[in-house]
């Protein structure tokens, strides 16, 4: 695989092109110093199925795109781009759970976080009251015995960001998917 990697031969998935796993994929490239052909699919379940069948070598899917996979042996996650283990939860195999996954900086890959947000857009002209009533809605799900079951069985982030923390965040997020797409030429001027 370091060979493939090194010449670009090394087929990395992952869903649409210049979004967020092609993004990852080029810092993955620079961080490692190695050149990866990016395939984009329609979707991660898409991906993970392509790796499974072996016609990519690699995807970046979020982890609970290929569970099924990895329950069934036919891939396995390399690391979690995550500043710690990913929180203790239920086996996935009969031996290995999230946390079993080690970081990628523990891999030897220096990306320490990548996050992908899952966001509640309303349109741009609501009130506050409005807004107020979708973030108390928003919170009550996150509350509920449901919700934290799919945080812990898919092994998502539990962060709840609004305001002025939100506007920070997407700010940022913005700022560095700016930077990555200027270095890879994607920006038309």
């Amino acid at each position: 695989y370091l060979k493939a990697a090194a010449s670009g031969e090394f087929k990395m998935g992952g869903a649409q092109s210049k979004d967020t796993d092609e993004v990852l994929t080029r810092m993955i490239e620079k961080v490692g110093h190695v050149k990866l052909t990016y395939i984009p699919f329609k979707s991660g379940a898409e991906a993970a199925v392509q790796l499974a069948g072996g016609h990519i070598d690699s995807h970046v899917n979020n982890p609970s795109e290929s569970l099924g996979q990895w329950r069934g042996g036919t891939q396995r996650p390399l690391c979690a781009f995550s500043p710690k283990r990913l929180p203790q939860g239920p086996k996935i195999t009969t031996t290995e759970g999230w946390s079993d996954v080690p970081t990628c900086v523990e891999q030897g890959l220096d990306i320490a976080q990548y996050e992908q947000p899952r966001t509640v857009w309303l349109p741009g002209k609501v009130t506050p009251d409005q807004t107020g009533f979708y973030v108390d809605l928003m919170k009550k799900v996150q509350a509920t015995p449901e919700w934290k079951d799919y945080i812990e069985k898919t092994s998502q982030v539990d962060t709840f960001l609004t305001g002025a923390d939100f506007d920070k965040f997407i700010k940022q997020d913005l700022e560095h998917l700016k930077q990555v797409a200027s270095e890879q030429g994607w920006l038309i001027k």
